[in-house]
Order: C-alpha cells, then structure tokens, then sequence
C-alpha cells in the first residue's frame, strides 16, 4: 500500500509537472464544451426554425383560403375546406363575432351556419397540433366578421427534435473521441517545440553547448529556437575564451611561481656559495691575528685570503650580471652587428691562456654574418662559452669553432678534445652553481654560473641551443 501510495504521488507529481498533459486536459475539455455547446445550439435552433418555416408555408395556404372564402358564399364554402382539409394537416375552428363556434362548412353539410352544441369532431389529438393563429374574414354573402382559428401539425417538429435527441449519445461519443484525438495532436504540435526547449536550457544550465536546436518552424518558437543556437554558439565561443584566459592566466600564475622559486633557490645558493669562502677568510684572519700556528707565516696566509676574495669578486661580478640581465629582460639593447668579427676577436683575448695550455686554435668562420640583438650580452657568451673551453681542456688538445649560415639561420658551434661529460650531469649544467665535479671545487669547477648566464642570454634572444659529447670531445651548438 506504501508503495502504491508512493506511485500515485509521483504520477500526480509528473502530471502536475508535465505540459503535455496540461495542454492536452486543457484543448480535450475546450474541444469537449464546444462540441457540446454546438450541438445544444442546433438542438435548439433547427426546431424553431423548422417549426417558423413551417408556420410561414401555413400562413400562406390560409391566406390564399380567406381570400378565396371572401369571394364565396357562406354555404357553398363547404368544397374549399374540406379541399384545404384534405391537402393539410391542420386544425381549423371558426367562430362568429359573438364567439360561438359554427361548424365548419362541408359539401356534405348544406346547413350553414350551423352552431356546434357539442363541439367539433376532428381527427387526431389536440396535443399534436402547434400553435394556433387567429385570421377574420366575412363570406360574400354576408357582412358577418367571422373568426378562423388555424393550429398547424406538430408531428414534423416533434419528430425532428426526437431525432436530434436520439443522436446526442453517439454523437457525444464521437465528440469525445474526435476531441481526445485531437487534442493529443496538438498538444504534440505545441509542446514538442516547447520541450525540446526546456531540455536545450537545461543542458545549457550544465554549461553543456553540444547540442542544436531544430529551426524548421517560422513562427516565435522558430525564433526563440533560432535565438537558443545563437546564445548557445556565442556562449560556448566565450567559455572557451574565458577557459583559455583562464588556462594562460593560471601558466602565468605557474611561470612567476617558478620564477620566484627559482629566484629564492638562486639566493639560497649564492648565500651557500658565498659563506665557505667567508668562513675561509675569516679563519685566516682570526688566525694571523692570534698568530696562532702555521698562521705566523702572515705573508703566506694573506696571499690566500687574497685568493678567496679575488673568486669571490668574481663570483659577485657574476651574480652581479645575472642581476642585470634579469633585470634587462624587455629592454635588451637591440642591434645589427657583424657576428663573425665578434666570433674572431675571442681569440684574441685568451690567447696568453691557449698559448699558455699549449691548445690548437681552429677556425672555420664565415665572413659577414650580420645578427640582430643585444652585441653586449652575446659577447659575453661567446666569451664565457670559450673561456669553458679552454679552461677544462686538457693541455695538448685542440679547440674547433665554427660560425656559417644555414637555412636563413646563423649556426655557431665550439668544441674542445680530448675530455667528455658524464650523460646525466648534461642537463643540470646550466643550473646556477652547478658543477661537473664531484668534489664542486672552486679551483676546478669556476663559479658555476658562466653556463646558468649563457642560458639566461640565449633564451632572451629566442636562440636554440645544445651541450653534446662528440667523438673527439664536448660540442657547445647555437642556432640563432
């Protein structure tokens, strides 16, 4: 019972909230009334105009009698009654002017005018006469007005109106029928259009665009059909813009996140980098002042402290460059400058540290290769990327560069002999601070940002670049 209780509220829920069923309650019963009211009308209306029409046919044939009796003497009018008598089905009565009733005139009766004593003998019953009309004449022969009282048949009009009451069941039927089919048609022609709607804003409420609206109808539901696909295209091209700008901003979001990060991860290491060679210098100090042990050789000790402070202004200097660079990120000093002269000019300023490893300098540049960009910055790679070269070169190897253009791109490449890099220690040189050695000795490994400055240069300039170990050794490539 539970159950069935729960059914039934939930089958009057659905109606209550089904616009089908509405409409189609709503168009059956309108159909229904209609149908009804119709009919009651015709009901109505057919009887009294059959029954006036023929009340007008009767008034004509007794106005054609009157006449024809006020042109015939009172006693040979016998012939025209019982002719009307015969030819209509009605009941006539006449009276003189002080009311009495004659009987009526026959061709069989010569007595006129005869007063009925005991009324007049007619065939039928009175209650299937109509509505009686009263007419005055006076025969020929006679200045007498007499009275002529005429009751047409009612046979016609009953037997009408019985006939229209005996259809009212079948055709009620048929009403209701016609009705229930009519109304499940249109409630089908209306509501369709309307709930395939209704579905569209709900899926467009989940912000789901992947549908269409049919647009075959031209009247307003055609339109607001029409008007759904527009919102829903522009809609849907505006979520996706909005969902881009999102997706760019949360990149953004995500760049200057690891930028900051990498930012304090650069700090932290210069604060790592920089504390050794202060504790260093400071216990030298400490030490000479103490005149403590070995530290009496004072003039020893403080050529060392010179050393360390000598890498640690080197080691500023550099972060001093990553600083500016950072800091020049959209305003690079753009310029068209000759590539190949910066490329020969290197070797000019390290020619005391080639000569001095005892290195073989080969040259392969091309002449006037013209490149735009920022001459300082690139200078320094350039510089940076030789002076890699030639410091962890062994003495006796040899130094190949190259510099030509390719495919409309400027194509520039070092390499050294005789030395290799391990695999996996070639993606992480160009992290600040890195070094090859496992030891991370200053004296052999430099400050560990010439390469982290390369890679800051050569990305601003939208260049690609790579560190490779070859047969003979490690080739440095750039493609501007």
């Amino acid at each position: 019972m539970k159950q069935s209780g729960e059914l039934d509220t939930k089958l009057k829920k659905k109606i209550r909230n089904s616009l089908f069923v509405k409409i189609f309650a709503v168009t059956c019963l309108l159909m229904v009334v209609c149908c009804a009211a119709t009919y009651g009308f015709i009901a109505w209306l057919v009887p009294q105009t059959y029954s006036t029409d023929l009340d007008a046919a009767l008034d004509m044939e007794v106005n054609a009698l009157i006449s024809e009796l006020e042109c015939t003497a009172g006693a040979e009018s016998g012939v025209l009654f019982d002719e009307f008598l015969l030819n209509n089905t009605v009941l006539l009565q006449l009276y003189d002017e002080k009311g009495r009733e004659i009987a009526l005139p026959s061709q069989y009766n010569n007595d006129f005018p005869d007063v009925a004593h005991d009324g007049i003998v007619f065939e039928g019953e009175p209650s299937l006469y109509g509505a009686t009309h009263s007419y005055l004449f006076h025969f020929q022969d006679s200045e007498i007005v007499y009275t002529l009282s005429v009751a047409g048949d009612a046979e016609p009009v009953n037997q009408l109106t019985d006939t229209i009451g005996s259809i009212v069941p079948p055709l009620m039927v048929m009403a209701v029928f016609l009705s229930v089919i009519g109304a499940v048609l249109y409630s089908r022609y209306v509501t369709k259009p309307v709930i395939e709607i209704s579905r569209v804003s709900e899926k467009m409420s989940g912000l789901d665009f992947t549908w269409d609206c049919t647009e075959e109808r031209s009247d307003e539901l055609g339109i607001l059909a029409h008007s759904l696909n527009e919102l829903s295209r522009k809609l849907s091209s505006s979520l996706n813009d909005l969902q881009e700008a999102n997706s760019r901003l949360e990149a953004d979001i995500e760049r200057e996140r690891m930028l900051e990060q990498a930012q304090l991860d650069f700090f932290s290491a210069v604060s790592h980098e920089l504390k050794t060679p202060i504790t260093v210098i400071k216990g030298q100090l400490e030490g000479m002042l103490l005149n403590v042990g070995k530290y009496k050789e004072r003039d020893k000790y403080l050529a060392r402290s010179l050393e360390v402070v000598k890498a640690m202004e080197r080691m500023v200097q550099e972060i001093l460059t990553v600083s500016r660079i950072k800091s020049s990120e959209d305003t690079l000093q753009e310029e068209t400058f000759d590539f190949s002269d910066m490329v020969k000019s290197a070797y000019g300023l390290f020619e005391d540290m080639v000569v001095g490893k005892g290195l073989e300098w080969h040259e392969e540049i091309q002449k006037g290769l013209m490149l735009q960009g920022d001459k300082a910055l690139l200078g320094k790679v350039v510089n940076n990327l030789v002076s890699n070269a030639i410091h962890y070169s062994p003495a006796g190897s040899d130094i190949f560069i190259t510099a030509h253009s390719q495919n409309g791109r400027i194509q520039f490449s070092i390499e050294n002999t005789r030395v290799h890099l391990p695999e996996g220690d070639i993606p992480k040189l160009f992290d600040a601070f890195y070094r090859v050695e496992r030891s991370r000795s200053r004296q052999t490994g430099g400050s560990g940002l010439g390469l982290y400055i390369v890679k800051m240069i050569l990305e601003q300039h939208g260049a690609d670049y790579k560190i490779r170990n070859t047969e003979q050794g490690v080739c440095f490539r750039i493609d501007f």
